[in-house]
């Protein structure tokens, strides 16, 4: 077996170099390998066919390439052609073209085959070939063309091969790297397969400009051989090629990357070429050596220039070479694959089994870098790593810095003990929290500063810290002074090198905040205005009552009568001080008797736990409503307090605390019907009637809807002129279901549910606009008197909805009258004088209904400006000439005629009452005794009849 070669420079000179080689006609075999350095294919098939046609009988396969190794030179230009002869082995060639993949030695793993591609990737050509042993590599592409030759066939896209073997043909393929990590290790954090998109939070681009500079970063993918990437994985390096990079700053590589994978930069040593020499030599003197083919990457061998030839040479002196610069490189011993990985890969043959002597070879050592561009991206790698350690060594004195100062300067208190507990370090901010120096604690045992009911736990805490869990809790340090005070403590275990040394500790003092944890548990069951129990607290105290089955208790709901008018005339703020002062008489009332709570607003409960009969509650109940009788005093004026209160009992009317709540309230409810102080137990039938007022609210939000609502007029007469003056307008319902519903039922309810707005105003308007009918049929005179609920006069719109229900109408003010009752007005004696004043101002009159029934202050009608005083009927029902009510309405009356004030006496039912009442200066009355409430019709008729008494 014998290789040599031939740089072709025209055809004579190959036909004379094949002329001049008698074996080449003699040999068993003939291998002919063609390598073209340009991409001129008419020259490669002309240089192809004259080997053919002087060797029909030679295999004969090719390919483009960057350079080749050729008698101590490295030639990039022109065709160099190698000839191997055998005198055993069998030479078989085979072709597949882009369209006809096919595995050529399907189960045959014999020999080796020494194969080119052109225009396919490498990885089909690796499954193509299965588990044959194979060497080569890809086409070289110049202007992305490159092609590929089988006997006279030039071929773009396709594969050739020839499948060497014979019995005495021994054959190994191995690979040579002479890279050398350089520099620090670099981690992906951005990758996709093949596409490396960040490493260390660059781009792939601005990562190789960094390290490598801009001229090396934009001649990518060609510039990455220099100083190629090693992929670090399980203690193997392996070169990464660079094969495309993309706009966005990425770049796709010959290997598949993940987040987190380890690269470092490499470069050609030497001193490793050296090593390698020495290898292939043992394989040589072990297996002897006659030819040797070998291919790498063209990158590869520009960066030893002089090295490498030096290399070849030696390796020229153990047997002969063909050493190529293709695309990429790939080989196969039939299990592992290797291809694109920036190494030298070799064919070893042998046919006679002859062991090879020690050859002595030329020295390696201290062989120089011939390539600029790699000096120069190893020079900008030292820059770049030099300036890292630099950064780093600046980012290292910061960081001292920062720890320094987050150590002096915390607030909290900072330490550090050894695995023994011994303190090592404290900051500053010991002296402010605990009173100590430093000097006074430095070598002390930590624990000799924590109270004694937490140095065990304490102790258990540093035990888990020492173990490598950091641990966070609460405990007593121990002040110079003596005192405990709480802190919120840190451990974090101190490892260094892998070992616990220690531990860090943060201490926070948690005493202000401990306080203000405890005033917002206080917030969450005590009320901030009263300072009572809330509902949340009263239902858990409750709930714990019902637990002892064997103990009866009370439950009450107390709710102030009228309070939101206080509010909407006072104002919060004033009402809120008033609520506190009748909170005081609540307590005061109940004493340590019951558990006293704030439900909501104006609602109070009451537990009274260890009842022994109904009376205990009752008596409790009682004595609330006494203490309230005394007017409540705020900024000199007078406020007079009525509540109501429910009550239910434990067993008997629920065992549950929904039901005695539930209970209760409909107890107060009946309570708050019956009228001012009225105190009512539960019972069954209360419940019916709850349901009844629930249907009975119902039905009442849609009367006005409904036009349910009318509306009853009854005369007001003038005893003197003997006919009608005026009248009152009187609200009824009339309801399908329920048929006429009182006004006594209602007027209450919708009081409660604010629906009395709503129906006041409609009430306001309906009576002021059949008023003005009548007017225009003659009754002039005829004035419109309308009550106005307590709530309704509060409001802020009141006067504007008097002041529209005029407009629409047409009614003239003088012929309204407006009855307020006299609770109404003491709510807010200011508020009310100004709006009665504003009344008045309008023309309109007001009237006080139901004088006597309420405080009958006199110096109350001294200071509002009113217009009539309405006796209540109470006064009327029993008069007689002589008895105590007489004497009462005739005071009334003379004090009347002193304020000049026109009295209106309500209730007369017979001939005698009217006629006493005019005896006493009266001169207005309205009653059964003239006329029933009427419908218009039926009033507009008794205004025709003009009849006195009146026809009813």
């Amino acid at each position: 077996m014998r290789t040599f070669s031939v740089k072709v420079s025209h055809k004579e000179n190959l036909r004379e170099y094949m002329v001049n080689h008698s074996e080449l006609f003699q040999a068993h075999a003939v291998f002919v390998q063609l390598y073209s350095f340009s991409h001129n294919k008419e020259r490669a098939a002309g240089v192809a066919q004259t080997i053919t046609t002087f060797l029909p009988h030679a295999v004969l396969i090719g390919t483009t390439a960057e350079g080749a190794f050729y008698e101590s030179n490295s030639v990039t230009e022109g065709i160099l052609v190698s000839f191997t002869t055998f005198d055993h082995a069998e030479v078989k060639p085979f072709v597949i073209e882009s369209s006809t993949f096919h595995k050529p030695f399907e189960g045959d793993s014999n020999g080796l085959v020494i194969l080119f591609n052109s225009g396919i990737d490498d990885q089909t050509v690796l499954a193509m070939m299965g588990k044959t042993p194979f060497i080569g590599g890809k086409a070289s592409a110049m202007n992305q063309t490159s092609f590929i030759v089988a006997g006279q066939q030039i071929l773009s896209k396709g594969i050739v091969g020839a499948r060497i073997s014979g019995q005495n043909l021994h054959t190994k393929v191995y690979e040579e790297t002479f890279w050398k990590p350089a520099g620090r290790s670099f981690e992906v954090t951005k990758a996709l397969g093949s596409r490396l998109f960040e490493i260390e939070g660059l781009s792939s681009l601005a990562f190789y400009e960094k390290y490598l500079g801009y001229d090396m970063a934009k001649r990518l993918p060609e510039s990455s051989a220099h100083v190629p990437l090693l992929h670090l994985l399980n203690g193997k390096e392996t070169p990464i090629s660079v094969l495309k990079k993309h706009r966005d700053g990425s770049v796709t590589i010959n290997a598949f990357l993940a987040k987190g994978s380890k690269l470092q930069f490499s470069y050609v040593d030497a001193t490793q070429m050296a090593h390698s020499y020495e290898r292939i030599q043992k394989h040589a003197e072990m297996d002897g050596l006659e030819s040797l083919f070998s291919f790498s990457s063209a990158s590869l061998p520009k960066l030893f220039a002089n090295g490498i030839v030096r290399y070849f040479d030696s390796l020229e002196e153990l047997g002969t070479l063909t050493s190529v610069l293709l695309e990429s490189e790939y080989y196969s011993d039939g299990t592992d694959f290797h291809y694109e990985e920036n190494r030298m890969v070799f064919a070893h043959f042998n046919e006679k089994d002859v062991k090879q002597k020690a050859v002595r070879h030329l020295p390696l050592h201290n062989q120089e870098m011939n390539d600029l561009d790699g000096l120069m991206a190893l020079s900008h790698l030292i820059k770049a790593s030099t300036e890292e350690l630099e950064t780093l060594n600046t980012n290292l004195q910061q960081s001292e810095q920062r720890f320094k100062s987050l150590f002096e300067q915390n607030p909290n208190l900072v330490y550090s003990v050894d695995v023994y507990g011994k303190i090592t370090s404290v900051n500053p901010a010991l002296k402010s929290l605990l009173g100590y120096t430093s000097e006074e604690v430095m070598s002390k045992h930590s624990l000799q500063f924590v109270s004694s009911e937490d140095v065990q736990m304490t102790r258990e805490k540093f035990y888990q810290t020492f173990q490598g869990m950091a641990q966070t809790y609460d405990a007593h340090l121990v002040h110079k002074s003596g005192v405990s005070v709480l802190f919120t403590i840190t451990n974090i275990p101190i490892i260094v090198n892998g070992e616990i040394t220690g531990a860090y500790g943060i201490a926070k003092n948690i005493m202000n905040q401990r306080k203000a944890e405890e005033k917002i548990a206080h917030l969450a069951y005590y009320d901030v205005l009263t300072e009572l129990p809330n509902r949340l607290l009263f239902e858990k105290l409750l709930n714990e009552s019902l637990k002892n089955e064997e103990e009866k208790l009370a439950v009450m709901f107390i709710d102030l009568d009228r309070f939101k008018l206080i509010n909407d005339s006072l104002g919060h703020q004033r009402g809120d001080q008033i609520l506190k002062q009748v909170t005081l008489r609540i307590k005061e009332a109940i004493k340590d008797d019951a558990v006293l709570a704030r439900f909501g607003g104006d609602e109070f409960t009451v537990l009274l736990p260890g009842l022994t009969c109904e009376k205990d509650a009752l008596m409790l109940a009682k004595r609330v409503v006494d203490h309230l009788k005394q007017p409540i005093l705020f900024d000199d004026v007078e406020y007079f307090m009525t509540v109501g209160i429910g009550i239910s009992l434990f067993p008997l009317d629920g065992q549950d605390l929904d039901t005695l709540m539930k209970n209760a309230y409909i107890a107060l409810d009946r309570a708050k019907q019956q009228g001012a102080n009225y105190i009512e137990f539960y019972t069954d039938e209360m419940t019916d009637e709850a349901f009844e007022r629930l249907e009975l609210e119902s039905y009442l939000r849609r009367a006005l809807e409904k036009e349910e609502l009318t509306l009853f007029y009854q005369p007001q007469v003038d005893l003197d002129e003997k006919k009608i003056y005026a009248c009152e307008a009187l609200i009824r319902w009339n309801h399908p279901k329920l048929g006429l519903v009182s006004p006594a039922q209602f007027i209450p309810l919708a009081e409660e549910t604010g629906l009395i707005e709503e129906i006041g105003i409609w009430v306001l308007n309906e009576a002021c606009m059949q008023t003005s009918r009548w007017q225009a049929l003659g009754y002039d005179d005829l004035s419109i008197s309308v009550n106005v609920s307590g709530r309704q006069f509060q409001s802020e719109r009141f006067v504007e909805s008097v002041r529209e229900a005029l407009r629409a109408s047409g009614l003239s003010p003088h012929s309204l009258h407006l009855e307020v009752t006299e609770s109404t007005t003491l709510v807010n004696t200011d508020y009310s004088i100004s709006m009665l004043n504003e009344l008045r101002g309008m023309g309109i009159k007001v009237s006080i209904d139901d004088f006597g029934t309420g405080y009958s202050s006199l110096s109350y009608l001294k200071d509002f400006p009113l217009d009539i005083l309405k006796i209540d009927q109470s006064f009327i029902r029993n008069l007689q000439e002589n008895n105590a009510d007489a004497a009462i309405v005739k005071a009334v009356i003379t004090m009347c005629e002193g304020l000049n004030l026109s009295i209106v006496a309500e209730g007369i039912e017979t001939k005698e009452q009217g006629d006493i009442i005019r005896s006493f200066g009266c001169n207005f009355a309205q009653g059964f005794f003239y006329s029933k409430p009427l419908n218009k019709d039926r009033f507009e008729k008794l205004l025709l009849s003009k009849r006195f008494p009146l026809a009813t």
